[in-house]
């Protein structure tokens, strides 16, 4: 009797075993696709894109001019210094000039440089389209009076 106790047992275990394994293939069959698909493209040299991570020479090496930049200091060593024409070159008749780099501080992040006088008056995270506007250079605006001490 206990045999066939045991018997019965070891059959429910190994049909409830069967489907919980069942269950888990898909799963399991998604997980080896994937680390097949990543190995392979490490393997083929296409890795993440480093712009969206952070990792970017490029970003990196923009990054550190502009984090040496003052303001008030001449503008063009700092375009030099970036090593790639701007995107974007926009100028206004009160005598400012925005250059824009894409993609500086992430994948959708620009860096502006604004100049007057050949001396940066600003520089940072944004669009030459938000520098550029009328009302940035009316009367109480961010660039109505240059503020660049002179050197």
């Amino acid at each position: 009797m206990k045999s066939v106790h045991l018997k019965t047992t070891l059959g429910i275990l190994c049909v409830a075993g069967l489907v919980t394994l069942g269950g888990c293939t898909p799963m399991m069959a998604g997980q080896m696709a994937e680390a097949g698909y990543n190995v392979a493209r490490t393997s083929l040299g296409v890795t993440a894109n480093p712009t969206t991570l952070g990792a970017d020479e490029r970003q990196k090496r923009l990054q550190a001019v502009l984090n040496s930049v003052d303001i008030g200091q001449e503008v063009k060593p700092v375009i030099d210094g970036m090593g790639e024409p701007p995107k974007e070159k926009s100028g206004n008749s009160a005598g400012f000039t925005c250059y824009e780099y894409p993609a500086v501080y992430s994948a959708e992040e620009a860096a502006v440089i604004v100049a007057t006088d050949g001396k940066v008056v600003f520089y940072g995270n944004s669009r030459c389209t938000l520098e550029m506007q009328p009302s940035n250079f009316a009367q109480g605006g961010k660039y109505s009076v240059s503020t660049v001490p002179m050197q």
